[in-house]
């Protein structure tokens, strides 16, 4: 159901009548408007998408307002939100996917130079294909949205991280204190940087030499 009967109330409820799966873009309405969608679609069954959409051919992109899609899955969290764009080129679409949204509905055409508004702001089907590479590649790289090490960067943090050195050849017995210590790239790995702090007060099993890498065998840990 395109835009232009979002509000046609007697429309959508005929169609949700009949179960089919429905896709309602949501243009020139507000939240309240989409809420009345929303019931009157939700009273016969739940397979229905509501796409954001700017009724504009083409949309300014300061008008794109990209986080109403954001808005509609907070709102209503049992739907499959998604967009429907009418800018010129799909890079607000691609941000789109990347708001969450799930389905996405792009007009094609053979020749922007035709006539009407909806050529120039359609796309090419060069231009769809690349969209669709685009999509899929934001979906690979959206992740589980846990923040960990990933494996892709355990090479760069042997090469490149850092680790805590003698700042100046220190003796046995020596009690670290944090002038003792500096933070450099080293081949081999001792304590991380933010560990500093728990070794201030340990003590020196055997001497080191200024830039050597502090490990735990070096640190005396006994009471």
């Amino acid at each position: 159901i395109g835009s232009g009967d979002s509000d046609n109330l007697l429309l959508i409820e005929e169609a949700a009548r009949s179960e089919v799966p429905l896709i309602i873009s949501t243009g020139m309405q507000d939240l309240e408007g989409v809420k009345r969608v929303h019931s009157v679609v939700e009273k016969y069954h739940k397979n229905f998408s509501l796409l954001h959409c700017v009724s504009a051919y083409p949309t300014p992109i300061k008008e794109a307002n990209l986080r109403a899609i954001i808005t509609l899955k907070t709102v209503f969290p049992g739907v499959v939100v998604g967009y429907s764009g009418h800018e010129e080129g799909y890079n607000l679409t691609l941000a789109a996917v990347a708001l969450g949204a799930k389905v996405v509905e792009r007009h094609i055409t053979l020749d922007k130079t035709w006539k009407g508004n909806d050529h120039k702001c359609s796309l090419t089907p060069e231009e769809l294909k690349s969209m669709i590479v685009g999509i899929r590649e934001i979906e690979s790289a959206m992740g589980t949205g846990v923040k960990t090490i990933m494996e892709c960067e355990i090479p760069c943090m042997r090469k490149l991280g850092k680790t805590v050195v003698a700042s100046k050849n220190l003796r046995v017995h020596h009690v670290l204190e944090e002038g003792d210590m500096k933070i450099k790239v080293a081949q081999e790995q001792g304590f991380p940087p933010h560990t500093v702090s728990n070794m201030i007060g340990k003590k020196l099993v055997r001497d080191l030499n200024e830039d050597d890498v502090i490990r735990r065998d070096h640190l005396d840990y006994s009471p």
